[in-house]
């Protein structure tokens, strides 16, 4: 029995192709950062980045949470303790 499993998969050629020039900055090859990105689950015991929604697309569309965002950033909201800081 082989030690060694063959992965063979479909990936756009745009993103193959762009994915790889950043690969090569670091010295790696697509293969290689594939057997990078498998080691780091195994390490982790979970994939290595959130795979849920973006959460942050959600409150950036809230009217209401920009116009607190600006208050903020103006200096008319301050918070002094955690506890006071919305969920």
């Amino acid at each position: 029995m082989s030690k060694t499993a063959y992965l063979r998969t479909h990936i756009p050629a745009a993103r193959f192709k762009r994915a790889e020039k950043i690969l090569a900055r670091f010295g790696l090859k697509p293969g290689e950062a594939v057997n990078v990105f498998f080691a780091k689950i195994e390490e982790e015991g979970n994939v290595p980045f959130d795979l849920r929604a973006d959460e942050t697309k959600e409150p950036l569309s809230d009217t209401g949470f920009l116009a607190h965002l600006a208050r903020l950033h103006a200096g008319e909201v301050r918070y002094t303790e955690a506890k006071d800081v919305p969920a």
